[in-house]
């Protein structure tokens, strides 16, 4: 018997193998289709938003009475601890730190909302409590020093919100770096 020889007439390019994730078909006038061709990874994965991931600054704020009143950055700290806005493992030097001026490398893990974040650090700048390095912004400097609670930096604070329910909450915890508190 003779051996049958398989004889392959390639025009253009030759594909051995051929792996597509998406691929468009069916395209409607003025509109695009996608079918996804390989079911195994999900319709979330697909649609995930990659965030640009800001460059960590090691700026921290300064405290305006920090030679004369440090004790107030320590009573912001426990109020935050028991008001649950930043993690029971929160170090005090770490949170220390990042209103002393000095760069510093320590992250907080805030699980409070973004919002609350937002409006703290907002107010303590516009009241002039914390003064902000000339090499770094005020939102470089939170997002490279809090961290949320899945352990992910924070991004978007030009999106938040005044928070309307704990306004006056926030409100108090800046009464207490005010030195005449």
């Amino acid at each position: 018997m003779e051996e049958a020889k398989t004889i392959i007439n390639v025009a253009g390019d030759y594909v051995q193998s051929k792996h597509v994730d998406y691929e468009i078909n069916n395209v409607e006038a003025g509109g695009i289709g996608i079918q996804i061709v390989n079911s195994s990874k999900s319709a979330t994965t697909a649609a995930t938003v990659r965030v640009r991931t800001p460059k960590l600054q090691t700026a921290t704020f300064t405290y305006r009475w920090l030679a004369t009143n440090p004790q107030r950055i320590t009573m912001l700290y426990q109020h935050l601890l028991k008001a649950q806005w930043i993690a029971p493992d929160t170090n005090p030097d770490d949170f220390s730190a990042i209103f002393e001026g000095h760069p510093s490398t320590a992250r907080i893990k805030w699980i409070g909302k973004q919002a609350y974040l937002y409006y703290l650090i907002r107010q303590l700048v516009d009241q002039q409590l914390i003064s902000i390095p000339q090499n770094a912004s005020v939102w470089q400097i939170v997002e490279s020093h809090f961290l949320d609670k899945n352990s992910r930096p924070f991004h978007d604070f030009n999106k938040q919100k005044e928070p309307i329910k704990a306004k006056a909450a926030i409100d108090k915890l800046i009464e207490i770096l005010q030195p005449s508190a």
